[in-house]
């Protein structure tokens, strides 16, 4: 789903990818992300920015990136990609490897190269435009939570909070359940999860979710002009995509790929990619705002990461999304993106 949600970003020509910021601290997947974002925007001049979640310490030492990946511990069925693709699409050694014009912005075994994900938010807000900018939140909400927080620096004299006042038009996050419930991505990097890199303290978990949520810059308070809008788990887990990637679509994609490691090549459901196809085109014909979360906010649990969307009659600017379409309709937007994308880098790749 990640990965083909970065597949929509890198391809989409209606939008200027500024950044891509990992939540989970692991090499692979920093170097993924780096791998796919390169392999899809190598005939751009400039390459996109990876920035990867890195954990406050009192004494600002930084907690090299721990060399985890994914474990499938709830069905064991799924398989582990990010190593692969890192791999595979990152190295010199790989027969996969894409030297022209440039490789990937972050080469395997190069991963502490990344950025500090608040650093590169803050850089990438202050050079940009005044509400110009739509963040997708794809994963755990950890980097956006220590962006809020930060302070004033070499790279703007601006707070966190007013950056994103300034600079940010919307939010779109993909994650909570409606009108309450528990979803992953507001409790998942729980730092005290064995699940999560093997229980070492390197997320935010609940508090950070809820330092997001919670505290965001709102019209009343800051008078921010921008948007939220919340992609319930269930808005995409009923769209399944990728599998026509992986029958249709060209064999050394790295999307593709992935979709094949991790799904044995079936469809999936389309969490992340449901999330940037609204970041990017808005509501068309595809969705539109669940009119029973009409003038209401949604409140996290600092605690257990659960949720419940509160009526307020002053509240304006947060919405739940809906499917207008149906779910295949969706799904087979997606999968034709998907291979439209797949297809485009392999012309670049063979042109001069």
């Amino acid at each position: 789903s990640d990965a083909g949600a970065l597949l929509l970003a890198s391809t989409s020509p209606d939008i200027n990818l500024l950044g891509v910021l990992v939540n989970k601290p692991s090499t692979y997947s920093v170097l993924a992300a780096s791998a796919i974002v390169s392999y899809y925007t190598r005939s751009q001049s400039k390459a996109v920015p990876i920035g990867v979640f890195r954990h406050p310490t009192s004494d600002g030492t930084v907690i090299p990136l721990p060399d985890t990946t994914f474990l499938d511990v709830v069905y064991w069925h799924l398989g582990e990609f990010a190593s692969k693709i890192a791999y595979q699409f990152g190295s010199p050694s790989s027969p996969d490897y894409v030297k022209k014009p440039k490789g990937p912005s972050i080469p395997w075994g190069q991963a502490e190269d990344a950025w500090d994900a608040v650093q590169l938010y803050r850089k990438l807000l202050s050079e940009a435009d005044d509400e110009s900018v739509t963040i997708a939140s794809i994963g755990f909400l950890d980097n956006l939570s220590l962006l809020l927080d930060s302070k004033p620096d070499s790279l703007s004299p601006l707070t966190g909070r007013q950056l994103i006042s300034q600079k940010v038009a919307e939010l779109v996050v993909m994650g909570g359940r409606y009108p309450e419930g528990r979803s992953w991505n507001f409790f998942g990097s729980d730092p005290d999860s064995p699940h999560y890199n093997g229980g070492r303290g390197l997320g935010l978990g609940p508090k950070g979710t809820a330092n997001v949520i919670n505290n965001w810059p709102t019209l009343e308070k800051d008078g921010w002009k921008g948007r939220v809008v919340y992609v319930s788990d269930e808005v995409g887990g009923n769209v399944l995509t990728g599998g026509e990637l992986v029958k249709k679509g060209p064999k050394g994609d790295p999307v593709g790929r992935a979709y094949g490691y991790y799904a044995y090549g079936g469809a999936r459901p389309s969490w992340d990619p449901v999330a940037v196809l609204y970041a990017i085109d808005g509501l068309g014909e595809l969705f539109k705002y669940d009119e029973r979360y009409g003038h209401g906010r949604n409140w996290v649990d600092d605690q257990d990461g659960s949720n419940r969307w509160i009526l307020e009659v002053e509240t304006k600017n947060q919405f739940v999304l809906a499917l207008k379409a149906d779910h295949e309709t969706v799904a087979r937007k997606i999968d034709r993106l998907f291979l439209e994308g797949a297809l485009s880098a392999v012309t670049e790749r063979a042109g001069p």
